[in-house]
C-alpha cells in the first residue's frame, strides 16, 4: 500500500515538473509577439534584449545578497553560453529570418538527446527517441515559412541551437550538483548581459529604451518571459531528464503560432496544424514515461 502511495506521489511529482516546463515554454512563446511590438517602435533586436537582461539583473543581485553561492558554473554559463546564444540567435534572425532560424534552433532536442548520455549519464530509450523525433518534426512544420539560405545566417542559427543545447545540459549538471533553480535561472541571465551589451555597442545601435511603451515591453520580457519562465523551466529540469525537457519545450513555437494567428491574423496552414499535432503527441509520449 505504502509503495503504491509513494509511486503515485512520484508520478504526480513528475507531472508537476512537466507542467512547469510546459508553462515556461508557453511563456517563451510570447517573446516574438512582444519583440514585434518593440520593433514597430523602432527598437533594434539587441536593444530590447539589452533592456530585458538589464532589468533581470537586479533580481539576481537581490538573490545573491540574500543567498550567497560559491558556484562558478552559473557565471560561466551566462557569460560564455547563454549570452553568445542570444547574440547568435538574434543575428541569425537578422540574416535568414525567423522561420529559418527557428527551424534550426529546434533541432536542439536531438543534440541534447545525443549529449545526455555521455555528459549526464541519462539513457534515451525508444519512447524518448520517438518523442524527440515527433517534437522536432512538429516544431519544423510549425516554424515552416519562407526559408532562406544564407551561409552566415545558417551558421549562426546552427550555433544558437548548439549553444542552447549546451546551456540545457550544463544547467542540468549545475542543478544536480545542488545549485538552486532560481540561481541558475537568474544568474545565467544576468551574466549573459555583458555579451549582449558588447553586441549592442558593436552594432552602433542607439535606441530610446526609456520610452514608456518600450520600457513596458522590456519589463514584461524581463519579469515574465525571463524571471518567471526560466525559474519554472529550471525547477522542471531539476527533476526531469534533459532530453524530456527539450521535448516539452517545443511547446514554445506552438504558442507563438497560436498567438500570431489570434493577434495578427497570420494563416494557420494544414502543415502548421499537423506540426502542432506532432508536438502534442510528443508531450503525451513523454508524459507516460517516468523520467
Amino acid at each position: 500500500m505504502f509503495r503504491g502511495l509513494r509511486g503515485s506521489r512520484a508520478g504526480l511529482g513528475y507531472l508537476r515538473s512537466y507542467a512547469l516546463v510546459l508553462v515556461a515554454a508557453s511563456l517563451w512563446g510570447t517573446t516574438g509577439v512582444a519583440a514585434k511590438y518593440s520593433f514597430d517602435l523602432g527598437v533594434s533586436p539587441e536593444g530590447i534584449l539589452l533592456l530585458r537582461l538589464a532589468l533581470v539583473t537586479p533580481t539576481y543581485l537581490y538573490l545573491a545578497l540574500h543567498r550567497s553561492s560559491t558556484s562558478l558554473l552559473v557565471p560561466a554559463l551566462g557569460a560564455l553560453v547563454l549570452g553568445p546564444y542570444h547574440v547568435a540567435y538574434y543575428n541569425a534572425v537578422r540574416y535568414v529570418g525567423v522561420s529559418t532560424a527557428s527551424l534550426l534552433l529546434y533541432t536542439h532536442p536531438v543534440i541534447v538527446a545525443l549529449a545526455s548520455k555521455p555528459l549526464l549519464g541519462e539513457v534515451v530509450d525508444r519512447r524518448i527517441a520517438l518523442a524527440v523525433a515527433s517534437a522536432v518534426s512538429g516544431a519544423a512544420l510549425v516554424s515552416l515559412g519562407d526559408l532562406s539560405v544564407d551561409p552566415p545566417g545558417l551558421l549562426l542559427a546552427v550555433a544558437s541551437s548548439t549553444l542552447f543545447s549546451l546551456y540545457v545540459v550544463l544547467s542540468k549538471r549545475a542543478l544536480a550538483s545542488g545549485v538552486r533553480p532560481e540561481e541558475v535561472a537568474l544568474g545565467t541571465s544576468a551574466w549573459a548581459l555583458p555579451a549582449v551589451a558588447l553586441a549592442y555597442v558593436a552594432r552602433g545601435a542607439s535606441d530610446d529604451l526609456l520610452n514608456p511603451r518600450v520600457f513596458a515591453i522590456g519589463l514584461y520580457l524581463a519579469l515574465v518571459v525571463t524571471v518567471l519562465a526560466y525559474i519554472l523551466y529550471m525547477r522542471g529540469l531539476r527533476r526531469v531528464r534533459a532530453s524530456v525537457v527539450t521535448v516539452l519545450s517545443t511547446a514554445e513555437p506552438l504558442t507563438a503560432t497560436a498567438l500570431s494567428y489570434v493577434l495578427f491574423g497570420e494563416p494557420l496552414t494544414p502543415l502548421k496544424v499537423c506540426g502542432g499535432g506532432l508536438i502534442l503527441l510528443a508531450v503525451v509520449i513523454v508524459s507516460r514515461s517516468r523520467s
